[in-house]
């Protein structure tokens, strides 16, 4: 449980500082779809942690959780899109953004996994 409160503790964190300086730099009404596409990956990406967390030592369960998490992160795109498509902010930065903060925290997880493992 410390690992999983860990990485959600240093993903918000990344998260909302690279949001901030790419919000500055963009600015206009690019920062609020920043925001909700950091939301959107933040929501997803934890679940799919957890999954994984979860069935760590079970070498099916953990493909399961493998295969899981990446239809759970593909289907936050698919939200991304219909929030484009609902007017919900400009659909570069939504998107782009959606696709980068998923990428940047799917790139955190083995980190904080090896944390773990290393720790028993």
């Amino acid at each position: 449980m410390r690992v999983f409160g860990a990485y959600a503790a240093v993903g918000a964190a990344v998260l909302v500082a690279i949001t901030v300086v790419v919000a500055a730099l963009l600015g206009g009404d690019a920062a609020p779809a920043l925001w909700i596409a950091a939301a959107l990956a933040y929501a997803v990406q934890l679940p799919a942690f957890a999954l994984l967390l979860g069935s760590r030592g079970r070498r099916l369960r953990f493909l399961a959780a493998l295969a899981g998490g990446m239809m759970l992160r593909l289907g936050a795109v698919g939200v991304g899109v219909l929030l484009v498509l609902k007017d919900f902010g400009p659909p570069a930065p939504l998107l782009l953004g959606l696709a980068g903060f998923v990428f940047l925290l799917l790139m955190l997880e083995p980190v904080f996994f090896r944390f773990g493992v290393r720790s028993r």
